[in-house]
């Protein structure tokens, strides 16, 4: 991000947070704040704070990228999704910029292209190494260009706006118990306490092509943007958050206070929260009553399914081989992740970026992973609830697509559950 200048600009302070737990040994949540076009990007190992004490920048003309990422797949699996995905849309989105034929689509497209390929990407990567079998992560962005705030969403990990003292939440949980609680089968209350609230209809790298839904939103001066995993969203209400970001007197007050709340709450999963608050006299004033329009943003049919060969092999050889050994394995990732130096020709100090290999013991894979042994059951016992839904959704008119295989069930808590 550009610091300031005399040209009036869109000005966002922002701060991320990211926090074991008090139960997970590992942390597989990541996050991501990306100056698109200078290549400049910040993702979190464990504990991380980023940047330092909050900053005040400015926002380029290529635009701000800001996502949250929750791993799952178990011991090494989960980190590595998560690193994979903001690594991917962080390397994508800085090529796209200023790479033909890319460059010609909406923003919100190549924003849309680099969750795909960061899906397959992650998927790919599941198949040929054993050890990694069943790892994804969910993924929600929020990405301002142009005076628009564009979500694109995989996932539960949710965002939410804060304007004018009222707070909303600008994307809807893909799983199972939402589309219940959507079809009339479940109450918000039963769903809070559902023994499937962890079920998840998509992830990045569990399917080999997935949906990104994608939505945009006008932004207004003053502005609030949270984005936060559901070990946040599990434990600290809608209301909760609105008061505490209101009334703390930084970001980086209001995301710690959000992470020490949601710790004294349990903290059993790990707890990821980015604000950023916009401002600039670029941005229009709220006006009073105003409703805030959400918009659908559909794919272009002209977008590629994927990206040239030649921007692909470079994609993958950015990837470092994944070795069996933990250590070994987090390791040379954090190296490779370090490379948006190379990326941008920014320092490390500039490109902060690392993957820790934390402390306890190895998780079985069945924790977080897509929960093929259980579908049988699940479907048995929910057959009837879904195939409703399915039908119900069908014939509504639908906002959101669905990939040719359908949904993915995806298991995000296998074994310590959420909430």
């Amino acid at each position: 991000m550009s610091r300031m200048t005399d040209e009036p600009r869109v000005v966002v302070e922002l701060h991320a947070r990211t926090d074991v737990g008090l139960v997970r040994p590992n942390n597989e949540d990541n996050f991501l704040i990306l100056d698109v076009g200078r290549g400049v990007y910040w993702t979190a190992a464990d504990g991380a704070r980023v940047p330092e004490g909050g900053g005040r920048f400015e926002v380029g003309a290529s635009g701000l990228v800001l996502a949250v990422s929750d791993g799952m797949g178990g011991a090494l699996a989960g980190e590595v999704a998560s690193h994979l995905a903001v690594t991917t849309v962080a390397r994508l989105m800085h090529r796209f910029d200023a790479r033909a034929p890319y460059v010609q689509f909406p923003f919100s497209e190549r924003l849309r292209l680099a969750l795909e390929q960061a899906n397959r990407l992650i998927y790919e990567k599941g198949q040929e190494h054993p050890e990694l079998a069943g790892m994804g992560a969910t993924f929600t962005a929020a990405a301002y260009h142009q005076g628009w705030l564009y979500l694109g969403q995989v996932g539960d990990s949710r965002a939410y706006l804060i304007r004018a003292g009222r707070i909303r939440q600008l994307t809807k949980d893909q799983s199972l118990v939402h589309r219940l609680v959507e079809a009339g089968f479940l109450t918000e209350e039963q769903a809070e306490r559902h023994i499937y609230r962890n079920v998840i209809l998509q992830a990045l790298g569990a399917h080999p092509h997935t949906v990104i839904v994608m939505d945009r939103v006008e932004m207004r001066r003053g502005d609030r943007v949270l984005l936060c995993s559901d070990g946040l969203s599990s434990k600290v209400a809608a209301a909760e958050m609105q008061e505490i970001v209101l009334g703390a007197a930084t970001v980086a007050d209001a995301t710690e206070a959000l992470v020490q709340l949601a710790k004294e709450r349990g903290g059993d999963d790990n707890i990821t929260v980015l604000l950023a608050a916009f401002d600039g006299e670029v941005l229009p004033d709220p006006r009073e009553g105003e409703d805030l329009a959400l918009l659908h943003v559909e794919r272009d049919d002209l977008l590629p399914d994927a990206v040239d060969p030649e921007l692909w092999d470079e994609l993958v050889r950015f990837v470092p081989t994944v070795s069996g050994a933990r250590g070994e394995a987090l390791g040379a990732l954090g190296a490779a992740g370090s490379a948006s130096e190379a990326l941008a020709g920014e320092s490390p100090h500039d490109a902060r970026e690392s993957v820790e290999d934390p402390p306890g013991e190895e998780r079985g894979i069945a924790s977080r992973t897509v929960a093929r042994a259980l579908l049988v059951l699940l479907l048995l016992l929910f057959l009837g609830a879904v195939l409703s839904t399915l039908w119900y959704l069908s014939v509504r008119e639908r906002r959101h697509g669905e990939s040719e295989e359908g949904p993915a069930l995806v298991l995000r808590s296998a074994m310590v559950p959420v909430g």
